[in-house]
């Protein structure tokens, strides 16, 4: 397979100046309000999304320094893999965050519940509208015991 290479779209400015500040995901939502900073040559592409309450930002965890497939999570029975978890220490260090948009400016987001480091490049927003409509079989695996 080829390399894949995706420029950034733009920056959180967060709250969390280290990774290791980042609350660690629970049943709470973090709470911390932070900046998107988009490239200007992005503002036509926000269009529409203020009609949103929440959007998933796309990240590049840039200060992941190590790779595992094996962890270990706060609330599991145990030992799972990497992709059975949101954990940061995958293989190709891709973050998702469903944030509050609390203000759209321009090309500044201003969001709630930021859960990224300041200085995180962002690849790609998306207005968060989950297209299941039937979830009575969801299953959460070992996040739900």
């Amino acid at each position: 397979m080829e390399p894949v290479t995706y420029d950034p779209i733009g920056v959180v400015e967060s709250p969390f100046s280290k990774p290791e500040e980042v609350p660690r995901p629970s049943d709470e939502f973090v709470d911390a309000t932070g900046t998107v900073h988009l490239k200007p040559e992005y503002e036509a592409g926000l269009k529409g999304l203020e009609e949103f309450s929440h959007v998933v930002l796309v990240s590049h965890l840039h200060e992941v320094a190590e790779t595992r497939l094996r962890v270990t999570p706060i609330a599991s029975r145990g030992e799972v893999g990497i992709f059975a978890t949101s954990g940061t220490v995958r293989p190709n260090p891709i973050g998702t965050s469903v944030v509050e948009l609390v203000e759209l400016s321009g090309t500044e987001l201003t969001v709630s519940n930021l859960d990224l480091a300041d200085g995180t490049p962002i690849l790609d927003i998306k207005p968060y509208a989950p297209k299941m409509t039937d979830l009575d079989d969801l299953e959460i695996g070992w996040m739900g015991d």
